[in-house]
């Protein structure tokens, strides 16, 4: 049996050299460095061998042709240490678990775009809106990614507070995140333009869009926007490019219109001329009879306007939504047939009726323009000369562990602060219906406190935890 020579064995092992003679399996480079160590704690290599000192080295068997060339000092790299202080998973690895998942829809972006959530959100992107980071317009297909949080659980278990980044209390109606992505590239709104988002609840005249803050796994805090970015632009226009639209066109409202039984009776047909102004977030406003028929007619006709309504696609002038006064004619005619068909269309061509007919009354929406991407709130400021008092729960404050205030009264979030006597909550509304929600989270397992109260009735309330599971506790919090 050949043997090497001591001394170069010694010199093959410590350069680490597999030129000519690795084997058929490919090995990992990683180990031939400690396991432990960044390079510059390795211990000094012998030095390297010249071409000439490699006389020595006889090949027996030539190399696999598809095995990897491995060259001397190539592959090895630094082995990062591990970590033995870093705490196991505190409040933010929770929200990671609990933060809701989010929708992705594909647009064209050098078209007109609506996304509708599934929770009522509206986004529509108007085209040439979104651009690179260079501010290039995007051409390509583009990912709108879109979460919805208008439930208290949704909002808690994604790590959102109602406060401002300058400590201001909000009363907020909807949160939703808003991001597009090109190429898996992020995208924005183009200097100049707007996109208009369109979120379910009450129009308020107090109500203002707020843009979400907050470094990765600390909580989302707001920053007010100007009050332009409410769509409410008051200018009523007569002619928009594109018009505003209902679904698919006429068929579309067509689908909507039921015969009325007089109607029917008397063999009234004919049609009706209705107006109404259609505003940027596809909401029918202002519908007005400008000639009827009678018997019923008439009242259907504006029954299936105020029934549409804000489920319109506003329509465009220079590439925002604007308000639009339109005249719909909305034709009845008596087949001759007993079915009856009902037309809403004004070229006169026959349309299908609809085989039924569901009555949905017209939801209160409120749209804004929104100048960038990312999380919108749109929420409302508590009263400023509320009577404020200063609450304690008292719990042994770690980095396991957060305390939120929730008031009954706008569902409005409060975080607490750690001291040494527990999590304080500072200038908080006073004489308030409460909730103190405590949420730890230790060794992959959750613990919640729930604790009712009226804040000011005493300084200090105590926290009790105990064991939980993440459905529980969202349960438990809706």
């Amino acid at each position: 049996m050949f043997m090497l020579p001591r001394y170069l064995l010694l010199s093959f092992l410590s350069c680490g050299l597999l030129v000519g003679c690795q084997s058929e399996t490919p090995t990992t480079t990683e180990a031939t460095a400690p396991a432990e160590l960044p390079l510059d704690t390795l211990p000094a290599a012998t030095p390297r061998l010249t071409p000439d000192s490699l006389t020595w080295h006889r090949v027996e068997r030539p190399t696999s042709a598809d095995a990897p060339l491995i060259r001397p000092g190539v592959g090895r790299r630094a082995v990062a240490p591990r970590d033995t202080v870093a705490p196991p998973p505190a409040e933010a690895r929770l929200y990671d678990l609990t933060l809701k998942a989010s929708e992705y829809h594909k647009i064209d972006p050098t078209q007109l775009a609506e996304v509708r959530g599934r929770e009522g959100t509206v986004v529509r992107i108007p085209a040439g809106t979104l651009v690179d980071a260079r501010g290039e317009p995007a051409t390509g297909a583009v990912f709108l990614e879109l979460k919805e949080c208008y439930g208290l659980a949704d909002v808690l278990l994604s790590n959102i507070i109602s406060e401002t980044t300058d400590d201001q209390l909000l009363m907020p109606s909807g949160v939703v995140l808003v991001r597009a992505t090109s190429g898996g590239q992020p995208l924005r709104v183009a200097d100049g333009r707007a996109v208009q988002v369109e979120l379910p609840g009450p129009v308020r005249p107090d109500m203002r869009l707020y843009y979400g803050r907050g470094e990765r796994r600390q909580p989302i805090r707001w920053i007010a926007t100007g009050p332009e970015t409410a769509a409410a632009d008051e200018q009523i226009y007569s002619d928009a490019q594109p018009m505003p639209t209902y679904g698919s066109g006429p068929t579309s409202l067509s689908a909507l219109v039921r015969y009325p039984t007089a109607a029917l009776e008397s063999r009234t047909q004919g049609t009706v001329y209705v107006s109404a102004v259609i505003d940027e977030a596809g909401r029918v406003l202002s519908p007005k009879l400008l000639r009827g028929l009678g018997n019923g007619l008439d009242a259907e006709a504006l029954r299936v306007l105020q029934q549409s309504s804000g489920r319109w696609t506003p329509g465009q002038r220079e590439g925002r939504f604007v308000r639009v006064k339109m005249l719909i004619p909305v034709r009845f005619n008596l087949p001759n047939t007993p079915d009856l068909v009902a037309r809403a269309d004004s070229t006169g061509e026959p349309l299908e009726p609809a085989a039924s007919v569901i009555e949905v009354p017209p939801a209160e929406r409120q749209a804004f323009r929104v100048g960038q991407l990312g999380w919108l709130a749109a929420a409302r400021p508590r009263l400023a000369a509320e009577a404020v008092t200063t609450l304690v729960a008292a719990v042994e404050p770690d980095t396991h562990t957060s305390v939120r205030l929730v008031l009954h009264d706008g569902n409005t979030i409060i975080l607490g602060q750690p001291t040494e006597t527990g999590y304080n909550f500072v200038d908080v509304p006073a004489n308030k219906k409460a909730v103190l929600l405590g949420i730890r989270y230790m060794s992959g397992t959750p613990y919640v406190a729930v604790r009712e109260i009226t804040t000011g009735r005493h300084s200090s309330e105590q926290l009790s935890f105990r064991e939980t599971t993440l459905a529980a506790l969202e349960q438990l919090i809706e």
